[in-house]
């Protein structure tokens, strides 16, 4: 399928969300990172798929107590979701 295909960055996000509820939390930003900057290339930054991908980095970041960087991301992915499902 190659590693652009939708598909695949499905399981990237998934594989990534396992790193996370493992606890590693390095490996986990890196690969939600990844997956975010090709599903927005792929997918556009207003994707559904994108935007879950996008709130994903930002649960993380929330998790680890880092506020500063999950703030923007949450309230771009919720400006984004009004705007593509409505009010």
């Amino acid at each position: 399928l190659g590693e652009r295909h939708p598909d695949t960055l499905t399981s990237m996000n998934n594989l990534a969300g396992l790193y996370e509820n493992q606890g590693s939390y390095g490996e986990a930003e890196q690969l939600y990172k990844d997956c975010l900057d090709m599903r927005r290339a792929v997918l556009g930054k207003r994707h559904p798929d994108t935007l879950t991908t996008m709130s994903n980095l930002a649960g993380l970041y929330k998790y680890q107590g880092r506020y500063d960087e999950a703030e923007p991301l949450d309230k771009d992915c919720h400006d984004m979701l009004r705007t593509v499902l409505g009010e």
